[in-house]
């Protein structure tokens, strides 16, 4: 389920109609409010499963246990390969396991962060001028007050925008952290 979100996220992320870059920000806010959700419920979903993953290989450990883990072939072949492993080692196992994910995510965020950095540039690529002013703000007679320039550092704490792209990139480091 985490993965089938992971994938929605990777096409929301380049969906044209989703995300129409001719319109103003404001009419896109939606599609990155969208894509901030869905990578928190993710993220969320990955670290609810470390920490049941952490709680259930502890009490294996506590309780002097090992569990089975059988080894598939991937060709849909019955396999009688299995390992016994303690709960430590079944922890790592599948964290290890979770490392593509993970990488998987680490670009996403990448690639979210790029996309609207690249958007709010747009109209804004000659800024700042040599007063380290917003050009567009000058060029423009009907100047949109919610364009904000992205140059501006000001305005990366004020744009929902760049917001939730930080808080997505936190939240993915934070499963990144564990999994890395």
């Amino acid at each position: 389920m985490l993965r089938t979100g992971v994938s929605l996220t990777e096409r929301l992320l380049t969906c044209p109609m989703c995300y129409d870059v001719s319109k103003p920000p404001r009419a896109t806010v939606q599609n990155v409010l969208l894509i901030g959700q869905l990578t928190f419920e993710i993220t969320s979903g990955y670290q609810k499963y470390l920490r049941w993953l952490n709680e259930y290989c502890a009490k294996i450990d506590i309780s002097n246990e090992t569990r089975t883990v059988y080894l598939d072939s991937g060709l849909g072949i019955p396999s009688e390969l299995t390992l016994q492993i303690n709960g430590e080692k079944l922890r790592d196992l599948v964290v290890h396991g979770l490392q593509k994910d993970t990488e998987r995510l680490l670009v996403l965020g990448k690639q979210f962060a790029q996309r609207q950095r690249n958007r709010h540039m747009v109209g804004h690529e000659a800024c700042p001028n040599s007063e380290g002013l917003c050009r567009r703000k000058e060029d423009t007679v009907d100047h949109d007050p919610l364009d904000l320039c992205p140059h501006d550092p000001v305005a990366r704490r004020l744009v929902p925008c760049f917001r939730i792209v930080n808080e997505v990139r936190g939240m993915i480091k934070q499963v990144a952290d564990v999994v890395m």
